[in-house]
């Protein structure tokens, strides 16, 4: 006998058009169960511990209002599949009642079919994560076929959406398997991954479905938010860092010219701060140690920066401890271990390379379970913050992910997750919620509600080929832009000299990166480069509201990359056009799919000003390799004049 439940969903999709739709759930007398989606079905699904599925010796199914429980009675106990609707999902909770039970895995659903969809939309679940929509992996398991929130899409219809909201314990994500691997068939596992550690409360699965993939993914990340408490009241921000022109070679006196120069420049770039990168310190971990290239010490060109009306920034490498600091050689039982007790090791230099042209051969990780390490950061964060410093970028997050089953903690017990809530905790309190917060080289999962920014692709580099990670990952990532954080999609080359982008390369980098509503920030002088060049990024400047943009066609690829932004208060769009292909393209484009309206007053808008098109309900764009073109569509006829990109109004 088959028991089926029906759900009601209704969302929102484009402007004013509401539709409703139907997931169900189907569970049959032998614990096996499917999800029944408008377009997207999963079949066949059945819990596993550690990737074997389980053999119980008999299974009840008991039916309560909405949901239904599924009992896996087991020699050594019981495991239990709950399945109910809540709002406009389905859940699938997991209980397990086995005594002393620790496992690497548990999967609510292994092995399970895949019906109706070719296509999977990931969030990624850290830097260079390879988010966005990729074919169904066909021969081989890798990075990209496994994601925090997970969509499957279908040739046309709706897209069915897997994600968990809890991050506070356990790391969740779906597996898509090769079709190779089962004879054509596309299966999926939902996993969790308890490390070895006691498992208690398991975090609950969420499926959904949406008509348009982006609002699927954007609505679920939404979801995340809401869980997790996030807050997003930081202003978008626009700062200056110094890696991309200094990299580790700033000094006190590199930073004094440089804040002297950007004083001459009219009218002034309005950043709102100016950050330290990494180099001021003589080795990683020793933060606070006297180094030559800051002679008098970090305060006084913290105050420096404060006195020029900016706010102060600094990086840190948090986990990070190189074997010639000071702090490595007076402690060196403070860093993480392998379970043979060898220590963690994060990058080697043994030939003539070195890290920031340090040192150090080894780059080793704090154990942050140790009150010792945990007291230690905790002064260093706090010193930072009585000098004055407000803006903190934090790297190399991702070296606090270790697996507690793969390594030896000082106090053993708890998840990777449960322990980089208790560093990142700490560094809220000692930073204070005024603080701006941006990580990098981050996972995702846990960071989420701590940092109010997140770099999320590769260095940028100063050529086209450089930017490729930075398009493909701002695309996949936009649907978690301001939701769980401003995207960083990294500094923007705004120099002529020691660049080999030409400027139709340049300018498209530069609008799109500053298009997304992100962080927006550069490294380069504004006082050393040409003045078209400064005059663009200040065509940038946000505004106090935080405006996102939407790509229209993410799952239906058109000739160029397309991204739209709303101005509410100005009851009008932009849209940007980049040709990414090395041959001259050209697209023509309704007004209608752009931005919901048949027909609107069109203009060619750029740094220069805006040329009135007309009314267009069809628009015919024409590019360049790599050129850009920047369109503004007013719904009542008026020019964006005296109106940034980022929707602040200038003189």
């Amino acid at each position: 006998m088959k028991i089926i439940l029906a759900i009601s969903i209704s969302f929102f999709i484009g402007i004013a058009d509401v539709f409703s739709q139907n997931i169900q759930f189907s569970v049959r007398n032998d614990g096996t169960f499917d999800i029944i989606g408008t377009s997207v079905k999963i079949l066949n699904c059945y819990p596993a511990i550690d990737n074997i599925m389980l053999k119980p010796t008999s299974v009840k199914i008991i039916a309560k209002n909405n949901q239904k429980t599924i009992q896996y009675f087991l020699t050594d106990g019981k495991f239990e599949i709950i399945l109910a609707n809540e709002g406009s999902a389905i859940t699938v909770n997991t209980n397990i009642l086995i005594n002393n039970i620790k496992t690497a895995f548990i999967s609510p659903i292994h092995d399970a079919i895949v019906v109706n969809a070719n296509r999977i939309y990931r969030t990624p679940s850290a830097i260079m994560g390879a988010g966005g929509i990729k074919e169904w992996p066909i021969d081989k398991l890798d990075f990209s076929s496994s994601s925090l929130i997970s969509g499957m899409l279908p040739d046309s219809g709706s897209t069915m959406v897997i994600s968990t909201r809890d991050y506070s314990k356990y790391q969740s994500y779906t597996n898509f398997y090769p079709t190779a691997r089962y004879g054509g068939k596309k299966m999926i596992d939902v996993c969790i991954s308890t490390e070895m550690v006691r498992t208690d409360k398991l975090p609950t699965f969420y499926i959904t479905e949406n008509v348009s993939a982006f609002e699927a993914m954007k609505n679920e990340a939404s979801e995340v938010a809401k869980t997790k408490n996030v807050k997003n009241d930081k202003p978008q921000s626009y700062h200056w860092c110094s890696w991309y022109y200094a990299y580790y070679h700033l000094t006190d006196e590199m930073l004094s010219e440089y804040l002297k120069g950007f004083k001459t420049v009219t009218p002034n770039v309005p950043i709102q701060t100016i950050q330290i990168d990494a180099g001021y310190f003589p080795h990683a971990g020793d933060w606070l140690e006297p180094f030559y290239k800051f002679p008098k010490g970090l305060d006084k060109s913290v105050k420096e920066i404060i006195d020029n009306g900016y706010k102060a920034g600094i990086w840190i490498g948090p986990y990070m401890i190189g074997n010639k600091s000071k702090l490595y050689k007076e402690h060196p039982n403070w860093i993480l271990y392998k379970k043979d007790e060898t220590p963690i090791i994060n990058m080697t230099f043994y030939g003539e390379e070195r890290l920031w042209g340090q040192m150090d051969e080894e780059i080793y990780t704090l154990d942050t379970s140790n009150p010792e390490v945990m007291e230690y950061l905790r002064q260093v964060f706090r010193a930072f913050r009585k000098m004055g410093i407000t803006f903190f970028k934090t790297d190399f997050m991702l070296y606090g992910s270790e697996s507690s089953a793969n390594v030896k903690r000082f106090t053993p017990g708890k998840t990777s997750f449960e322990y980089q809530h208790e560093l990142f905790e700490m560094i809220r309190q000692e930073i204070g919620p005024e603080s701006y917060w941006l990580g990098c080289i981050a996972p995702f999962a846990p960071m989420i509600s701590y940092v109010d920014g997140m770099r999320i692709s590769a260095d940028i580099r100063p050529m086209w080929e450089g930017g490729k990670n930075m398009f493909d990952e701002s695309i996949g990532a936009q649907h978690i832009n301001n939701v769980w954080w401003q995207n960083d999609p990294d500094a923007m080359i705004l120099r002529e000299k020691y660049n080999h982008m030409n400027n139709d390369e340049a300018q498209s980098m530069i609008l799109w990166m500053g298009m997304l509503g992100g962080v927006i920030n550069t490294s380069d002088l504004f006082h050393d480069i040409p003045k078209f060049r400064t005059d663009l990024f200040r065509f940038l400047e946000p505004s106090t509201t935080k405006l996102n943009s939407t790509l229209p066609f993410i799952d239906k690829p058109e000739k160029f990359e397309v991204m739209v932004r709303e101005y509410p208060s100005k009851n009008s769009y932009a849209t940007l056009f980049v040709n990414r292909s090395d041959e001259k393209e050209s697209a023509n484009f309704t007004i209608e799919k752009l931005i919901g309206n048949k027909s609107t007053t069109c203009f060619d808008w750029s740094v220069n000003g805006a040329i009135n098109l007309g009314v267009k309900t069809v628009i015919h764009i024409e590019l360049n390799p790599h050129e850009s073109k920047l369109i503004y569509m007013s719904i009542d006829g008026k020019s964006p004049d005296n109106m940034t990109l980022g929707g602040s109004i200038t003189n």
